[in-house]
Order: C-alpha cells, then structure tokens, then sequence
C-alpha cells in the first residue's frame, strides 16, 4: 500500500464551508443570510463561537475548535489562511475578565500558536510605525 499521497487538495473557501458544515453544523446554522459567501464573515462567526466556549470555560469546545482550525490551517489555500489568520485568531480574546481560568491560549495547537505569535508580531509593528508616524518620527 502506497503512503499518503503529497499533493494534499488545498482547503478553499467551499471546502472550509463543507467542512464547518460537516464537524459543527450548529456553528455553520449561525452563519446568517448577510454573511453567506463571504469567507471572512463565516470565519468569524466560528471565532465568535469559540470566543463563547472561552467565556464559558467549556474546554472540550475550545478544544474541538481548535483542532479543527488547526487542521484547516495545515492545508488551507491562501485566502483560507488570511481568514485564519484575520477573522478567527485576531478576533479572539484570551486575556480579560471574560477568558477565566481556562488558559485558552495554552489550549491552541503549535501551529496556531506559532500563527498568533507571528500575528501578534506583525501587528505589534505595524502599532509602532503609526506611533512613531503620529509622534512626527
């Protein structure tokens, strides 16, 4: 028997939404009729769901959760990856009152936690360049 093949199929836009049709259909049943075609609003429609989980400590969610998008983010085509990375990782809250004492960031995949940290990174740069800019430097 031969191993797996190498040229894994790239998750577009139609097979995330199969997919999240598929693994949480009460997620994909929230996507409202305003939202429907437009990845980065379907995105975020499970990031709200997993930023409930957060909010009510419910581990096996986030958990679930994040080892779906994890495994989307392994194979996704590159607007997929953007709305990982946009409209689900940025849109979380781990910090706060409202996070608990879960820890949902300790919960995230290596991979995802490597996507926050970059994110985090990039997004740290980009508020220093508009602070030195605004300071007139």
């Amino acid at each position: 028997m031969a191993g797996r093949q190498h040229m894994v199929e790239k998750i577009d836009h139609s097979r995330f939404i199969i997919l999240l049709n598929k693994r949480f259909p009460e997620v994909a049943a929230n996507v409202d009729e305003c939202s429907q075609g437009l990845l980065h609003l379907e995105m975020a429609t499970l990031a709200r769901a997993t930023q409930a989980a957060i909010d009510e400590q419910d581990k096996t969610t986030i958990l679930s959760h994040f080892k779906f998008i994890d495994e989307v983010f392994r194979d996704a085509a590159p607007d997929v990856e953007n709305a990982v990375n946009v409209s689900y990782l940025e849109n979380l809250r781990f910090e706060g009152r409202r996070a608990g004492p879960t820890k949902a960031r300790e919960l995230l995949t290596p991979r995802l936690k490597r996507a926050l940290a970059e994110l985090e990174e990039y997004l740290e740069r980009l508020f220093s360049e508009a602070e030195r800019r605004r300071r007139g430097g």
